[in-house]
């Protein structure tokens, strides 16, 4: 702990000292924000923060909010102490009830913690009356061992909710364990988040899908975007595939867990688990990152200079986490058209802990006006 602390303020220490350069084009404001010629400076977008826009405008995260279920207990656990562990998810707002929100989560079965994600990982279901932080409740499991690592999107020309996953049907053994074992990407679809077609494999030996649709008003199409490890990018012409090797960056550094998405100026963006620390043997506490792109064919800029988060939360209650883990980065926007981030999810773990959970925290003052408007 010491370690990463000491660590953390070398880098902010040296982060400091270098001198501002300013900006000439969009580029150097992480196509966040939008230069000013005159002023040589960056006005960033709601939800983005630093000289150069790349960083995450995190507000104060609230205690056991979130999918948090580390303390719990049952008659089928194989051992104690990592409770119903997750790592990650998505938001969903329910589609006909505005104050409802779901979240998709990977939960290990039989109280077996992070360690046993494979082959214990299921999908689950869970939901909140109390707001997009939660906290959440389980309330369904959509697949069982072993699917891991859901990502969900909504689908306008088909009228569905996507939901790509890794993962196979297997049976589990008797105790917690870790196996190894290759990845396929599925994709499942649903109309109303809670009855689900079977998952159809899609893409073999890959890992950590993350779907984009290129539809738009202008262009209805079914086409989708794949992106996966090594921020590799596929496509098809609709969400059932074939999908195609498209982008190969090279240059996004070394970084997992791609979250893809598109803005409102039509530029597009990585969020990505970072993992610079682990040549030193660490977890963090550079863990997020953000490339990006004027088109999705690239090519793609990697900015290792200024963080998207670190593995350091604060916490409305005053007090603060340096977190062991924190991975599977994803955003949930606005709702105006604007494609502003107002929460970051993560799966999270803390130092000395089996378990693990899922922390949503706001960005800037967007998430406080989202939830105002619903009433919370």
């Amino acid at each position: 702990m010491q370690r990463v602390d000491a660590l953390w303020l070398l880098i902010s220490w040296i982060l400091m000292v270098i001198p501002s350069q300013g900006c000439s084009t969009d580029e150097d404001c992480s196509l966040n924000g939008i230069c000013s010629q005159a002023e040589q400076k960056c006005t960033c977008d709601k939800g983005w923060r630093a000289e150069d826009c790349s960083e995450l405008d995190l507000y104060p995260a609230t205690r056991w909010s979130g999918y948090n279920h580390t303390n719990a207990t049952g008659p089928d656990f194989y051992k104690e102490g990592a409770g119903n562990s997750s790592w990650g998810g998505h938001i969903i707002q329910d589609p006909l009830d505005e104050r409802l929100f779901h979240l998709v989560t990977s939960q290990m079965a039989h109280g077996c913690g992070l360690a046993g994600w494979r082959p214990f990982s299921t999908i689950v279901r869970a939901e909140s009356r109390t707001g997009p932080t939660g906290p959440y409740e389980f309330a369904q499991t959509l697949f069982g061992t072993f699917h891991h690592n859901p990502t969900i999107i909504y689908s306008p020309a088909d009228g569905k909710y996507l939901l790509y996953c890794i993962g196979r049907d297997i049976e589990t053994p008797g105790a917690c364990t870790s196996q190894k074992f290759n990845n396929t990407i599925s994709v499942s679809s649903s109309a109303d988040l809670k009855h689900w077609e079977p998952p159809e494999a899609q893409l073999e030996n890959v890992t950590n899908p993350a779907p984009w649709p290129l539809w738009s008003p202008q262009d209805p199409t079914h086409a989708m975007l794949l992106a996966v490890e090594k921020n590799n990018i596929y496509t098809a012409q609709n969400f059932s595939g074939p999908y195609d090797l498209m982008v190969e960056p090279h240059n996004t550094d070394r970084s997992e867990d791609p979250f893809l998405w598109q803005d409102k100026r039509g530029n597009w963006h990585f969020l990505v688990h970072y993992l610079i620390d682990i040549d030193l043997g660490l977890k963090g506490p550079r863990v997020g990152a953000h490339a990006f792109a004027r088109q999705w064919q690239g090519p793609w800029a990697f900015n290792n200079k200024t963080l998207a988060y670190n593995t350091t939360v604060e916490f409305t209650d005053g007090t603060s986490t340096v977190y062991y883990r924190r991975e599977r980065p994803k955003l949930y926007f606005s709702d105006d058209g604007s494609m502003t981030p107002i929460y970051l999810i993560n799966g999270v773990q803390e130092f000395n802990q089996s378990g693990s959970y899922t922390l949503i925290q706001p960005i800037g003052p967007s998430a406080g006006e989202y939830e105002r408007r619903l009433g919370f």
